[in-house]
């Protein structure tokens, strides 16, 4: 279902805040993370670079900053981003799984599973299109990824490792029709790891909250009652202390909008 709900307040120009997401070539795919991904204790951190026509994955003790693991492969690979505000994904909830994905808007896209503890490959494929990564299940077993249409639409589809396939239906609000569109600006995720709620911003419209159920491949969106020409570059999303409430908050702290989590 959709949900409607009004905001506290408003927060200068949303087209900027799109601008500066397309200025870093983003756009509705969030690009590679710059900053790499950290283990779930925060020991280890994940990084790719790319060499000549290859990319070297490297697992890097953040104590003393030594390379522990590497793995080299051929083509351009990235750890996701999965919002512009730079939230970086593709690790799995207990630290064992990571997913690479080659760079968006291509012919194909490519996403690679290594096995953190050995650096090495268990799964690799390609979908025709562009594609990017959205999320992964708490156990690991169910990737999530953005299928990119034309323009600024887009479809969440569910990919299962288990199986190896793409799975047929599109993962959806059941009120919505066709597909979704806007710019993944921020995202918190549930305490269990089951819900990953993502705040987009649509040029002209209200924004929204995408939350997706990573275990039971379902969805809610929730718009926001918000002046589609309000800037949004200086908003993020969090959860309340008990998990019950997701707040979107301004850079000095205000909430600007609360509204109940889907849980």
């Amino acid at each position: 279902m959709r949900a409607r709900v009004p905001t506290v307040a408003a927060t200068a120009a949303l087209a900027a805040a799109i601008g500066a997401g397309l200025a870093s070539g983003a756009g509705i795919a969030s690009g590679f993370s710059q900053d790499g991904i950290a283990s779930p204790s925060g020991a280890v951190r994940y990084e790719t670079f790319q060499r000549g026509a290859t990319t070297v994955v490297q697992a890097v003790r953040n104590q003393d900053s030594s390379i522990l693991r590497t793995i080299r492969l051929n083509g351009v690979y990235g750890i996701p981003a999965v919002t512009l505000d730079g939230t970086s994904g593709g690790l799995s909830r207990d630290g064992t799984r990571l997913i690479i994905e080659t760079a968006p808007y291509r012919t194909w896209t490519r996403f690679t599973v290594l096995a953190t503890a050995t650096m090495k490959l268990e799964e690799s494929f390609r979908l025709r299109g562009t594609w990017a990564y959205d999320a992964l299940s708490p156990d690991g077993t169910t990737l999530y990824l953005i299928e990119i249409q034309a323009g600024v639409h887009y479809f969440v589809r569910a990919y299962d490792l288990a199986l190896r396939r793409l799975v047929s239906r599109v993962v959806a609000d059941k009120t919505e029709k066709g597909p979704m569109t806007g710019y993944a600006l921020s995202r918190v995720v549930s305490t269990d790891g089951v819900w990953a709620y993502t705040l987009y911003m649509r040029p002209g419209a209200n924004p929204f909250i995408h939350a997706l159920n990573t275990r039971d491949r379902l969805a809610v969106c929730i718009d926001l009652a918000w002046p589609g020409t309000r800037d949004m570059s200086n908003v993020r999303l969090a959860l309340s202390s008990d998990g019950r409430q997701l707040v979107v908050h301004r850079a000095d702290g205000k909430a600007v909008a609360t509204v109940a989590a889907p849980r």
